[in-house]
């Protein structure tokens, strides 16, 4: 590996400012356990590595009924994976989480890590993007909102600026009626995705409709793929047998899968629609049954 500088900083400010030099390729370090990895294969070679350690205010979850939830970047995966907050109100959130590595793995990595890594096979990216889920971001002296789902540009690519970094991740307050759901399918425990399906549906109070859908897939294009052509079918519908049947077909004709060593693209397709269909027939029985998310 190569020498590097360590750096320290307290303050947003203060990391926005190093991470943007242009003099020398600087990394920002938040739980390293991928960072690290590149770096010990000499993908990366920043001379400069900057932490979020002793930033303070980074590591918050705040829910309220009226604001939604917010979640601070340097939030580790195995405290959200058990925050009662999360289990509470967006308990898919927590399962993807859970589905993270390892717990040694989980008790390192952070969601602003998994987020700005912005690898396709990211867990937690499906279920964020369908529950509509903003990026917070600044560059030390003025704040923006991105949409999640506008946030990423390519494998390992976001629309972060120089200088700038991810602050917190906010989710909208959830309707009561609404059902969330990430299934992640992998060859063997602690392996990356080979699919990644996240679902969100708004239904009906105390009724079987289908107000909203949202149908996000990862590991399956260079960026999460949100299946619009699904989620507008399923507006005002029952979730029936037939229906759900046409939404895993669009899913699967949307997905954009690679072969690699962890699968072939028509295997992923194939996985895509039994994923979504799952999920769906999981939301289908949960608003029957009245709703207990």
């Amino acid at each position: 590996m190569k020498e590097f500088d360590y750096c320290r900083p307290t303050t947003v400010e203060e990391v926005c400012r190093i991470s943007g030099e242009l003099n020398e390729p600087v990394k920002v370090l938040a739980g390293g356990t991928d960072l690290l990895i590149r770096m010990k294969q000499k993908v990366f070679k920043p001379a400069k590595i900057v932490s979020l350690r002793d930033v303070p205010g980074l590591t918050t979850i705040d829910y309220s009924a009226d604001e939604g939830l917010t979640i601070g970047a340097m939030a580790l995966l195995s405290t959200i994976e058990t925050s009662k907050e999360i289990l509470n109100t967006y308990p898919a959130v927590a399962e993807a989480a859970a589905t993270v590595g390892s717990l040694q793995v989980r008790n390192r990595a952070t969601i602003g890590g998994n987020i700005c890594n912005a690898a396709p096979s990211a867990d937690m990216l499906p279920i964020l993007i369908a529950y509509d889920a903003v990026a917070l971001v600044t560059n030390g002296k003025t704040e923006r909102s991105v949409a999640l789902s506008d946030f990423f540009i390519g494998p390992g690519k976001t629309v972060l600026e120089n200088g700038e970094i991810l602050i917190s991740v906010n989710l909208p307050a959830r309707s009561n009626s609404s059902f969330g759901m990430y299934i992640k399918s992998f060859r063997s425990a602690l392996d990356l995705a080979v699919v990644g399906v996240g679902v969100v549906a708004d239904f009906q109070p105390g009724q079987d409709t289908c107000r909203k859908l949202k149908l996000v897939l990862g590991a399956v294009g260079p960026t999460p793929i949100s299946v619009l052509k699904a989620e507008k079918l399923a507006e005002g519908q029952k979730l029936d047998d037939q229906l759900i049947e046409q939404i895993a077909q669009l899913a699967s004709d949307e997905s954009r899968p690679i072969s690699d060593i962890r699968a072939t693209a028509s295997y992923r397709k194939s996985l895509v629609a039994i994923s979504t269909r799952r999920a769906l027939e999981a939301a289908r029985v949960w608003s029957q049954k009245g709703g207990n998310q």
